[in-house]
C-alpha cells in the first residue's frame, strides 16, 4: 500500500498560515483609511506584480513571450483599477463636476477665518494626509503579503503540495490569528466584543468559500506556475463586483459600463498572461 503523503515543514506552514493573517489584518486597517474602493485596487495591482516577480525572478518560470507578459500585467493593474475606481471613472468621463475657483471665490471661502481657524485647518489636513498615507501603505502590505502568502509552496517538494499542504496551511493561520489579536489588543488596551452570535455564521461562510478558492490555487500554481497563475487569480475582483451589481446595488448608473469595460480588460489580460507561458 502507498504511504500516505506526510505535512509539510511546520516552519513554512507558519509562514504561508501567517502571511494570509497578516494580508487580512492589514486589510482591515486599510479600508477605514483609504475606503474599500482604493484598497483593493491597491492590494490588487501590488499583488499582482509581487507575484509575478516571485515567479519570474525567484522561481524561474518560464515566459515563452515576455513582451506578451508585460502587456498582460499592463491590462491585468488597468482591469483591477478600473473595477476598484469604476464609480471614480464614471463621475470624471460622464459627470464632470467643475472645481475650479475663481480669485472671488478664493477671497470669500477665506473672508472671515482667522489664524487659529488657520492652525486648526492645517493640523486637520496633516492628520488627514497622515491618515491617507498609512492606509495607503497598509493597503500595499496587503498586496505584498497576499502575493506572498502561497511563496512557502515553491519550496516544499512535489509531493508534499497540493492538497497536502492544505492542513498545514491552516494551521498556521489557526496558530498565527490568536497571536496577532494578542499583540492588537495589548496595543490598544482593550479586548472588544466579538458578537459571535450575530457574525459567526458569516465567519465560518466566508472561510469556507476562501478555503475551497485557496485549495483551487493550490491545484493551479503547480500545472501554471506562480508568475502565472497568482496574478490571474486576482479576477477574483471582478467576482466581487459582480455582487455589488446584482446583489447590492452598490455600482449603479454609468459606473455599471465602466466596471464592465474594466471586467473586459481584466479578462483579456488573464488570458493573455496564460497565453505568455506557453509555445503560440
Amino acid at each position: 500500500s502507498e504511504t500516505p503523503p506526510a505535512f509539510p515543514s511546520p516552519p513554512l506552514a507558519l509562514v504561508a498560515g501567517g502571511l494570509f493573517v497578516l494580508s487580512i489584518v492589514f486589510s482591515f486597517a486599510a479600508i477605514p483609511m483609504i475606503g474599500l474602493a482604493m484598497s483593493q485596487g491597491i492590494w490588487g495591482g501590488s499583488a499582482i506584480l509581487v507575484a509575478f516577480i516571485w515567479g519570474v525572478a525567484a522561481f524561474g518560470n518560464p515566459v515563452v513571450n515576455p513582451g506578451l507578459a508585460v502587456a498582460a500585467i499592463v491590462l491585468l493593474l488597468c482591469g483591477v483599477g478600473g473595477i476598484a475606481f469604476c464609480e471614480s471613472i464614471a463621475t470624471y468621463v460622464f459627470h464632470r463636476p467643475y472645481t475650479a475657483f475663481n480669485d472671488e471665490g478664493r477671497e470669500a471661502l477665506t473672508d472671515g477665518v482667522d489664524a487659529d481657524d488657520h492652525k486648526k485647518d492645517s493640523l486637520e489636513k496633516h492628520k488627514q494626509k497622515r491618515r491617507w498615507l498609512t492606509g495607503i501603505c497598509c493597503a500595499v502590505a496587503v498586496g505584498l503579503a497576499g502575493g506572498s502568502t502561497l511563496v512557502p509552496l515553491n519550496y516544499v517538494p512535489k509531493n508534499l503540495s497540493g492538497f497536502a499542504f492544505l492542513p498545514a496551511f491552516g494551521c498556521g493561520a489557526m496558530i498565527t490569528s490568536p497571536l496577532i489579536c494578542i499583540a492588537w489588543f495589548g496595543y490598544y488596551g482593550f479586548v472588544p466584543e466579538f458578537h459571535l452570535k450575530e457574525t459567526l455564521w458569516a465567519g465560518v461562510l466566508s472561510g469556507t468559500l476562501w478555503n475551497i478558492s485557496n485549495a483551487c490555487a493550490l491545484i493551479s500554481i503547480p500545472a501554471l506556475t506562480y508568475a502565472i497563475a497568482y496574478p490571474i487569480l486576482q479576477c477574483a475582483l471582478f467576482v466581487a463586483g459582480l455582487w455589488g451589481v446584482f446583489a447590492f446595488k452598490e455600482i449603479k448608473g454609468y459606473a455599471v459600463v465602466v466596471f464592465f469595460a474594466s471586467g473586459v480588460v481584466l479578462i483579456c489580460g488573464a488570458i493573455a498572461l496564460a497565453l505568455s507561458a506557453i509555445e503560440l
